[in-house]
């Protein structure tokens, strides 16, 4: 660009002519587009100018000539007409809400936020392939009003979220100007798959061991022994209330789970469910077995529970609440209790390196049911009872009609029951911390 006190007045808007060389330096509007906020990430509308040097005045006003017939082009034909991207969003969302149950319409909101904090109010014709590459990049960082950076499995789920938005703009192109569905061609980019890792039935035994001569709250034997001695998930370890103990059949009832939404939870039916289903199958409400080892934990944590509420437990009340929520009387946020885990293995290990002890290989909480899973189907039990526990079905690749149509759950647990008390040596037993 060239210097103030370096050009002067050619008496054309727009054209300055410098004084060192004698060349003419032409201003050129290129109009409003998107441009990055450098403080906080987010697209935002900007007055875009450039400048171009030429040699003769009969040159600088032919290409200036040229930037206004374009704009003027474009006045005309409308392709200057906006097509704000959070509108349609918005637009999009109204028409098919009605069809969303309350749980998918907390998880969509949650992806439009991230969606509008990215491409704002930019003309949805002028987003390409390579932007939604470019948005897939910063949705997998931290970003300002959004600590957490997304995964895989999240990015999947976002991506289908936007091809349905453009679908829905190609059936109005009148309205939108959108004639192809610029989301399907986009890559994710670089995304490791984690490999869950699986531990032997003596480490599962030392983690239990562990936390019953360590741990002071008592919550941490719901958050390992749900998953790893009935094959629960987390969100289903979260959604899980006293009055679906079922003491007398021996088995829990999963009939809701309580799943992380941006920074909050919702409960719904467990994965795979329909919200708005009308009975347990529509739903994928499920028995998962209740081993007597898990029941012995269970009753220290209701009994420590009981200690804290200063009254006893409810059938409302949640099975999983460390002593921070009870006292403060507010849920645990699903995405913390991972967190946790993660803690908790770092103490466990930290006492088994001064032991010179090997570590307990470092595992998602998800890698739990994994472990749970591997260690009945390889002790040799029935395939389908640990399917139907863990509420897995047959209607994918290699299922046959007799499995996936025919056979029934007869929610008999008795096998897995059996299996992981037999599998469980720890001695369960409370130390006594005073002697």
């Amino acid at each position: 660009m060239a210097k103030k006190n370096d050009v002067k007045d050619t008496g054309f808007p727009g054209i300055k002519q410098r004084i060192s060389n004698g060349k003419y330096v032409v201003t050129l509007d290129l109009g409003r587009q998107w441009r990055p906020n450098p403080k906080t990430g987010e697209m935002q509308l900007k007055q875009v100018k450039t400048t171009r040097t030429v040699s003769t005045l009969k040159e600088a006003k032919a290409l200036q000539g040229k930037n206004n017939k374009e704009k003027k082009h474009k006045t005309v034909t409308g392709t200057t007409r906006k097509v704000p991207f959070s509108a349609v969003l918005d637009e999009y969302t109204k028409y098919y809400r009605n069809d969303w149950s309350d749980s998918y319409a907390m998880q969509k909101s949650a992806q439009a936020k991230r969606m509008k904090a990215f491409f704002g109010n930019r003309d949805v014709r002028e987003i390409d392939t390579l932007d939604i590459e470019k948005f897939f990049k910063w949705c997998k960082e931290k970003q300002p009003g959004f600590p957490h950076e997304l995964g895989e499995n999240s990015i999947q789920k976002i991506k289908t979220h936007l091809a349905d938005l453009w679908k829905f703009m190609k059936k109005n192109q009148s309205k939108y100007g959108v004639r192809e569905n610029v989301v399907l061609d986009a890559d994710y980019g670089e995304i490791e798959k984690y490999q869950a890792t699986i531990l032997t039935a003596e480490q599962v035994n030392y983690m239990l061991q562990f936390a019953i001569n360590n741990e002071k709250d008592y919550s941490i034997f719901a958050m390992i022994g749900l998953p790893v001695l009935t094959g629960l998930r987390r969100g289903e370890v979260c959604g899980i209330r006293w009055g679906n103990i079922d003491y007398d059949n021996r088995r829990i009832d999963v009939e809701y789970q309580r799943c992380q939404i941006s920074t909050g939870s919702i409960i719904k039916v467990p994965k795979g469910g329909k919200d708005e289903g009308k009975s347990r199958e529509e739903k994928r409400q499920r028995y998962a077995a209740l081993p007597n080892c898990l029941v012995t934990l269970l009753d220290y944590v209701k009994e420590q529970q009981e200690e804290y509420l200063q009254r006893k437990v409810t059938p409302d009340d949640y099975v999983y609440m460390t002593k921070t929520n009870l006292v403060n009387n507010y849920l645990p946020h699903p995405g913390k209790v991972s967190r946790y885990f993660s803690e908790f293995q770092k103490r466990m290990n930290k006492i088994r390196k001064k032991a010179q002890l090997d570590p307990i290989p470092t595992i998602r909480l998800h890698d739990l049911r994994h472990t749970f899973i591997s260690l009945c189907l390889n002790g040799g039990i029935n395939q389908f009872h640990v399917a139907a526990n863990c509420g897995h079905n047959f209607s994918g690749r290699g299922s046959t009609t007799t499995i996936s149509t025919y056979w029934h759950d007869d929610n008999n647990r008795d096998d897995i029951i059996e299996f992981i008390d037999n599998m469980i040596t720890a001695r369960l037993v409370i130390p006594d911390m005073s002697v």
